[in-house]
């Protein structure tokens, strides 16, 4: 035998190998597709397929022992068919399916207040030694690519691919370019359908491009009909990675990664029980209009802005955030369950809330659970009066101002509360003198911390109102003098003295706690005043008093202010 005729036969061996496994290989793919349903997590090693010119071990047999190879590799899943690194895995070893794990159900959901979501994922899957391909089936369709991130001990993600090829009627034509299609049409005579077998030739516009035995449609007046969904299309997303691992074995995969399409707010109530304490209720409300249902799942809320940056977290913080999310749900698991959200943690001057139990999110529904139940909470209810009064050259005034009403009340435990509130609304409630419960107003207050003071402005006092006026204005003392020598402008100086008068009516049948704020200008101070005052917030001067049912409380205060009027010709008032 001469050395061409060895070459040509041992290239004939291996060409009839590959063509045996190829052959067994899309029958194989055939069957799976037929039989298979697709499952939450696929576990697909990637095929070996020697490069063009190499030859292995296993090409130098004979091509009877190739083609026992191929059926050992059948009836063996997981047993290799070349290459010292990759693997074929088939049959009932093809996949994973998600579900509960030990350490509580396999998916987790940390809803954050801005539009976005952490999803985390844990798996179980089987990867034999070298590189497999991994499949998480029926990821968020709002997710964010970018932001996946897969790992697991003794695991290295190589590749990841972010597949979602739509399930719809253009991708459909697509993926049947060049096969033979079923198509019906209606006989407009009879009204029988008329079933045809055509082969799809082109699907660039709406109207494909069909070849029947009879001649080629270019607008044909049916519909084409599918017997399967084609390999590559999926109803949901899916995310691909190529993983290598250097030992065979069960692992365990976490995938995490942002979407959009969720949310959540707190919502309270507020019920009056008399004029000392009031009943504070706080529930949260889910919202998951990501396109996605979610079945079993634990389910945590992030309290506070989280800074993002085009939509997305930088990788750093993502990674950080995400770490420190899922060490904090892992000793979250072992807390026990309760009738309400169980009470926040700090994450990183953040604060998280745990739904105990696992819950389910459908696509498009708003869930509500409750979180906070205070049934004595510590208030004050005040009649503020932001006074106009001005101290200038002029008189001023004001009539029928009606005080804002404002509720006040501290979150701490010795007045009931104790606990971090996030941002949200709050209604309030009270009692009519018939005893019958009735809406008073609502606001929204910002996350508080424990020990901070809520104060909500709910609207006006009807029945009470106030007004004021300068009665009189007494120049002190004057004097003009220039700022510097090259000054052309004379400037004076005027100390005068007002005397304010101040009154609140109260036409209701209760009792009114008033508080009246008048701001003061820098150089102002009270001389006298009727009724003893305080400094308040910045160049505030306030006064508390309570005016009986039917009664007016009047106040008296002079006040001394100084005035600088420069003359240029033109005379300014300088206050």
């Amino acid at each position: 035998m001469t050395k061409v005729e060895a070459f040509d036969i041992r290239n004939y061996i291996i060409f009839i190998q590959r063509e045996v496994f190829m052959k067994f290989t899309k029958l194989l793919a055939a069957a799976l597709l037929s039989t298979a349903m697709i499952p939450a997590v696929r576990v697909m090693p990637a095929q070996a397929l020697l490069p063009a010119g190499e030859t292995s071990a296993t090409d130098k047999a004979a091509a009877g022992k190739a083609a026992e190879k191929v059926e050992n590799a059948a009836a063996t899943a997981g047993q290799t068919a070349g290459g010292k690194d990759s693997g074929y895995t088939a049959g009932k070893n093809g996949g994973q399916t998600a579900g509960q794990t030990a350490g509580g159900p396999a998916t987790e959901i940390t809803i954050y207040n801005q539009d976005l979501a952490l999803i985390k994922k844990r798996q179980q899957v089987k990867l034999n030694k070298g590189i497999n391909e991994v499949v998480f089936d029926e990821v968020a369709r709002q997710m964010r690519p970018e932001s996946a991130f897969i790992f697991g001990d003794g695991v290295k993600i190589l590749e990841q691919n972010y597949d979602y090829a739509g399930v719809n009627y253009m991708n459909m034509l697509s993926a049947f370019v060049g096969k033979e299609v079923k198509t019906v049409r209606t006989n407009p005579a009879t009204g029988e359908n008329i079933y045809e077998k055509a082969i799809l030739l082109a699907a660039d516009g709406m109207s494909p491009v069909l070849k029947f035995d009879y001649g080629i449609e270019t607008n044909f007046p049916g519909r084409v009909l599918f017997d399967k969904v084609p390999l590559g299309l999926n109803g949901t997303p899916v995310l691909k990675a190529r993983a290598e691992t250097a030992e065979a074995g069960e692992k365990e995969l976490r995938l995490a990664y942002l979407t959009s399409g969720f949310s959540w707010e707190a919502n309270y109530v507020a019920k009056v029980n008399d004029e000392k304490t009031l009943e504070l209720l706080g529930r949260v409300s889910l919202s998951n209009s990501s396109g996605s249902a979610y079945d079993n799942v634990s389910v945590n809320l992030i309290a506070g802005d989280v800074n993002t940056v085009g939509a997305v977290l930088q990788p750093r913080m993502f990674k950080r955030a995400m770490v420190n999310a899922m060490a904090l749900g892992a000793a979250m698991d072992t807390m026990e369950a309760a009738p309400v959200i169980s009470a926040p943690q700090n994450l990183n001057g953040y604060y998280i809330y745990k739904i105990p139990q696992p819950t389910s999110l459908k696509d498009g529904q708003i869930k509500q659970v409750s979180f906070v139940n205070a049934p004595a909470v510590k208030y004050k209810k005040r009649g503020v009066v932001d006074s106009t009064l001005s101290f200038g050259k002029n008189k001023s005034f004001y009539k029928d101002v009606h005080p804002n009403l404002i509720y006040n009340f501290t979150n701490n435990a010795e007045d009931g509360l104790g606990m971090p509130l996030p941002k949200g609304k709050i209604s309030f409630y009270d009692y009519d003198k018939n005893g019958a419960l009735q809406f008073v107003g609502e606001n929204t207050i910002d996350n508080k911390a424990e020990g901070q003071r809520l104060t909500l402005n709910l609207g006006k006092f009807f029945d009470v109102y106030a007004e004021a006026k300068v009665d009189d204005i007494q120049k002190l003392s004057e004097r003009k003098y220039k700022k510097n020598p090259a000054d052309t402008c004379v400037t004076a100086e005027t100390t005068n003295l007002y005397e304010t008068i101040y009154s609140v009516t109260n036409k209701a049948q209760y009792p009114a706690d008033i508080v009246l704020k008048q701001p003061m200008p820098a150089d102002a101070k009270i001389v006298k005043e009727s009724i003893k005052g305080e400094a308040g917030d910045g160049n505030e001067h306030v006064w508390r008093f309570t005016v009986a049912p039917g009664a007016t409380q009047e106040l008296k205060a002079s006040i001394q202010n100084k005035l600088e009027q420069r003359d240029c010709g033109v005379i300014t008032l300088v206050e």
